[in-house]
C-alpha cells in the first residue's frame, strides 16, 4: 500500500467583523511537523507563526492580536503587507513625468507606509490552493486610481505558501494601467523566543550587506551610501543586538531610537544564492533565515512600541519586544535613494519573492 504524500493542511474560520460590518477570515496552514502559520485576509496580515524549539516546544514567534478589530485599530503595522509605498515620503510628495503628486498624510509632514487606509487596512479577496509539498493563501486587491493620492489603478496579488519543509514563501505581484510607484514589504515583528518573552536583546543577527544608508534627524536617508565597516551597523558577522542597540554615542541609533536603517544587500543575496539576513535565539535554538530578490533591507527593533498595546493573550508589548526585517526595492547601490527605483509601468508588471526559512541553529 502506497503511503500518501505529506501535505500542509488548510483551515478557514471567521476572524470577526470590521467596523463597516464586513467579516474577515483567518486561515491556518499546518505542516506535518506541526509548524502553524495563521493569516487573515484583512491587510494580508500574518497573525501568528508557531514553530518548534530545540526541546520540540511550540511557541508563537510574531507579535499580533486575537481579533481583527484590534488590527483595524493597530498603528504598528503588526504582520501586515505594506504598500503602496513602504516607508516615509517627505511631505507626501513626489514627482513623476513632470507632475507633482500630493499623497494623503498620516504622519507629521509625511506619508508613512502608504497612507491612512493603505494595503494593511484593506479587506483582500482570498482563495486557497493545496499541492503535494505546499499549501497557499492567495490574496488580491485592486487599488483604484487616486487611492491615498497615488496615480494609476494597481492590481495587487500576494501569495503566501507554506511548504512541508517549514518555509514560508511570500510572492508579490502588481500591475497598473498608468505609470506609478510601489514599494512593498512584509512587516512581521519577530521574537524567536516567543511573542510574550520580553525583549530581543539576546537575538543574534546577521545581514548580508557591506553598505547602509545613514538618515537625517528627520529619519530620511541623507543620500550618502556608507560602509558598515567600523560602525554599529556592521552585521556582516552575526552579533547580539544587545551589543549596540542602546548605543547613544551612535548618531544613527540615537535618531532611530534603535536600529531603523536601510542596508544595501550584496549581489549574492539579491541573486538569492546566499541569505539576506538571519536571526537566531540561542536559548530556544530557533533560527530565521531570509532570502529575497529585493536590493535593500530594513532592520527595525520595535523602537516605538511603548506598552500601550495589548496583543495576543493580553500580553502588553514593550519597546524592543521584537525585530522586523523588511526587504524593499526603495534603495539600491546603483541609484541610492531614488523614486525611479520604485516605478511600476503598464509595460512592466512587478514581481518579487521572499523566503522565510524556520529551523534550529
Amino acid at each position: 500500500m502506497t503511503t500518501p504524500p505529506a501535505m500542509v493542511s488548510i483551515h478557514e474560520e471567521s476572524f470577526g467583523q470590521l467596523s463597516n460590518g464586513t467579516s474577515a477570515s483567518l486561515y491556518t496552514l499546518t505542516t506535518p511537523q506541526g509548524m502553524k502559520v495563521k493569516i487573515t485576509n484583512f491587510g494580508g496580515i500574518i497573525v501568528s507563526i508557531l514553530t518548534l524549539d530545540k526541546t520540540r516546544r511550540l511557541a508563537d514567534v510574531v507579535l499580533g492580536y486575537d481579533r481583527v478589530s484590534d488590527y483595524e485599530a493597530d498603528s504598528y503595522y503588526l504582520g501586515a503587507v505594506i504598500g503602496r509605498y513602504a516607508g516615509r515620503i517627505d511631505k507626501g510628495q513626489f514627482k513623476l513625468n513632470g507632475h507633482l503628486y500630493q499623497l494623503a498624510l498620516n504622519a507629521p509632514d509625511s506619508q508613512l507606509h502608504g497612507g491612512k487606509k493603505a494595503l494593511n487596512k484593506q479587506l483582500w479577496h482570498a482563495s486557497t490552493a493545496q499541492e503535494e509539498n505546499k499549501s497557499s493563501i492567495i490574496l488580491s486587491y485592486s487599488s483604484p486610481d487616486g487611492e491615498e493620492g497615488f496615480p494609476g489603478e494597481v492590481n495587487f496579488t500576494v501569495k503566501y505558501h507554506l511548504t512541508v519543509d517549514n518555509e514560508l514563501i511570500v510572492e508579490y505581484f502588481a500591475e497598473t494601467n498608468k505609470t506609478t510607484i510601489i514599494n512593498l514589504t512584509q512587516h512581521s515583528y519577530f521574537n524567536l523566543a516567543g511573542h510574550d518573552s520580553g525583549n530581543i536583546h539576546q537575538h543574534k543577527v546577521s545581514i548580508n550587506a557591506d553598505y547602509f544608508l545613514p538618515m537625517s534627524e528627520k529619519a530620511y536617508p541623507t543620500g550618502e551610501i556608507k560602509s558598515v565597516t567600523n560602525t554599529a551597523h556592521d552585521f556582516s558577522k552575526a552579533k547580539f543586538l544587545a551589543k549596540e542597540i542602546d548605543n547613544n554615542d551612535d548618531d544613527q541609533i540615537r535618531i532611530g531610537l534603535g536600529f531603523d536603517n536601510y542596508w544595501l544587500l550584496n549581489e549574492n543575496a539579491i541573486a538569492m544564492n546566499e541569505y539576506a539576513a538571519q536571526a537566531i535565539d540561542e536559548n530556544s535554538g530557533r533560527r530565521l533565515t531570509i532570502f529575497t530578490d529585493q536590493p535593500s533591507m530594513i532592520l527595525y527593533t520595535a523602537n516605538y512600541i511603548d506598552g500601550s498595546h495589548y496583543g495576543k493573550n493580553n500580553v502588553q508589548y514593550q519597546r524592543r519586544a521584537a525585530l522586523c526585517l523588511e526587504p524593499q526595492r526603495a534603495n539600491n547601490k546603483e541609484k541610492g535613494v531614488n523614486i525611479e527605483n520604485c516605478l511600476l509601468t503598464p509595460e512592466q508588471p512587478f514581481y518579487s519573492q521572499t523566503r522565510y526559512v524556520f529551523d534550529l541553529a
